[in-house]
């Protein structure tokens, strides 16, 4: 598949998944705020008073393998911006953080899951404080030097070009900003073969997994600076199958067992910061 075939193949399953939800239907991920599974329970991704403050049909779709405002350090008064927003849980906390005088933009490219989003914000009485955008997370219409923090939930691997991701969170951040970022990475590179054979579906998040030095090498190449690993979990058995089909085995289909055997153990959840660097900075370090 090429890029735009890639991503409309991610859009449609997410929407899909979006479409199917009522507040009676549980996520099907296993790291969601409300999953049953081990590193939701283990991991305390969300604590039970900020479980409180979302909706129902925001926890019930979340699709998370971290928690970015709980690392982010927000202040009141900044500007975030949430790359794949999804339902809209971690914009919901975000805007209590920033709060009144604040701001937060949340993006998503499936137009299904933004509607969602917009009902969890309006349940969540915040509909003022936060605005959500149909987009591309590669190519936003917003201004440069925008916003104090990007943040994101284990969407970033979904993309095929990790790199035009980053260089949009760059050119929207103010001098100093910061990422904070929840993602999926593998602990080395896999055989080639393997990886073309998850990259032929597209398989849930882990098809366009990449191994963390590449990934982090994509970070500084941009320009970002400090990069600092705040968590890391290694995908146990069930969590792996689970994260393979993500947003679900209705919608995404699952890899073969063989492929998930060879990537078993490699597969990783990283929460990270990392800084915009300024232009003095920039200038130094040549």
């Amino acid at each position: 598949m090429n890029t735009e075939e890639i991503k409309n193949v991610v859009k449609g399953r997410y929407g899909k998944a979006a479409e199917a939800a009522s507040a009676k239907v549980a996520c099907c991920c296993p790291n969601a705020a409300i999953s049953s599974s081990s590193f939701a329970t283990e991991h305390a991704l969300y604590g039970q008073e900020e479980l409180s403050l979302i909706p129902e049909i925001a926890r019930n779709l979340s699709r998370g393998c971290g928690n970015p405002t709980g690392f982010a350090n927000l202040q009141s008064s900044e500007v975030v911006v949430d790359f794949g927003c999804g339902a809209g849980i971690d914009v919901i906390l975000a805007a209590r953080k920033v709060g009144p005088s604040g701001k937060v933009f949340g993006v998503d490219f499936a137009p299904q899951m933004i509607e969602r989003a917009k009902q969890a914000v309006a349940e969540a009485g915040l509909t003022d404080a936060v605005e959500l955008i149909v987009g591309d997370m590669e190519q936003l219409n917003l201004p440069d030097s925008f916003a104090d923090v990007v943040a994101s939930n284990c969407v970033i691997n979904l993309s095929p070009d990790k790199d035009a991701v980053y260089r949009e969170a760059f050119r929207i951040l103010k001098p100093g900003g910061r990422l904070a970022i929840s993602d999926i990475v593998l602990t080395e590179k896999i055989e080639p073969h393997v990886q073309a054979r998850l990259q032929s579906t597209w398989s849930g998040c882990l098809g366009g997994v990449i191994d963390e030095e590449s990934y982090f090498d994509i970070i500084r190449k941009v320009g970002f600076s400090q990069p600092e690993i705040v968590a890391r979990h290694v995908l146990a058995s069930q969590e792996l199958d689970e994260m393979a089909c993500c947003p679900g085995p209705e919608f995404a289909p699952t890899p073969a067992k063989a492929d998930l055997s060879v990537v078993h153990g490699k597969v990783v959840s990283i929460k990270f910061t990392a800084v915009k660097r300024t232009l003095g900075t920039m200038k130094s370090r040549r």
